[in-house]
């Protein structure tokens, strides 16, 4: 049943209508006005999009850190992949403030509304075991300079997403984990059973070269993060939940 109601889905959602954003003109520049435009959470001051009638900020004002580290690459041609899409209004925002970038995201659902030549959608539980194995196929040859995991904030996927995806990474590239301490403010993002250490903890280990105790990351993994990490930037945002930080490939 599941895998006739996806095939369902993905048929429904190639037949829909998109959002053409190669053809659209828009007057902005900065990295916050276009996030803006395009009403991502990413940007400072956008409305509540999952209710018309919000009039709640829910801006994280992540735009300031971003530019500060990749405004150097507005014009360099090279792969960015984001885990965890939604409607695809960073994705779009990317798209249009990294001029030669070619944007890859990934989500569970078939919600993603824009399309254009530099974007590329797959859809993907990473969850499962088959759908995890069936996008490694399709991103086995690909390196990508920028890394953004804004998925479902879960502290095993957290954890299990900078494993799976940091071998994907360029060197001198950069892995970024956005809201890293939900599950430190909403219990039910922690699913970790007192087994794991929250991620803000995880990156101190990792900067200090102290092993830690996981059940996701074996020594060896820790090992491998240790070697390859040349440097953790962590930033806070507007709200509680805004911790973002930057993790630079060595």
């Amino acid at each position: 049943m599941k895998k006739i109601t996806r095939i369902y889905k993905k048929f429904t959602f190639l037949l829909k209508n998109k959002i053409d954003i190669d053809n659209q003109n828009i007057n902005v520049s900065s990295l916050e006005e276009i996030f803006t435009f395009y009403g991502t959470d990413k940007a400072t001051s956008v409305k509540n999009q999952y209710d018309v009638n919000s009039n709640l900020i829910i801006g994280h004002g992540y735009s300031k850190f971003y530019e500060q580290h990749f405004s150097s690459f507005r014009k360099l041609k090279f792969n960015l992949l984001e885990i965890g899409t939604w409607l695809g209004a960073s994705s779009a925002a990317f798209t249009k403030y990294f001029n030669e970038a070619n944007i890859f995201g990934i989500d569970r659902n078939f919600k993603f509304k824009y399309k254009s030549k530099r974007i590329r959608f797959y859809n993907c539980d990473l969850t499962d075991v088959n759908e995890l194995h069936q996008l490694e196929k399709k991103i086995n040859e690909k390196q990508f300079k920028i890394i953004i995991d804004d998925g479902s904030h879960i502290l095993s996927h957290i954890i299990k997403n900078l494993l799976f995806f940091f071998k994907y990474l360029e060197k001198g590239g950069y892995f970024v984990v956005e809201d890293f301490n939900a599950p430190r403010n909403y219990n039910y993002l922690n699913d970790s059973n007192n087994q794991e250490l929250f991620f803000d903890e995880i990156l101190f280990n990792i900067k200090s070269k102290n092993y830690f105790k996981s059940k996701i990351l074996t020594r060896s993994d820790q090992k491998f993060l240790f070697e390859n990490i040349e440097s953790i930037n962590i930033y806070k945002g507007k709200h509680k939940e805004s911790d973002i930080a930057f993790l630079k490939k060595r």
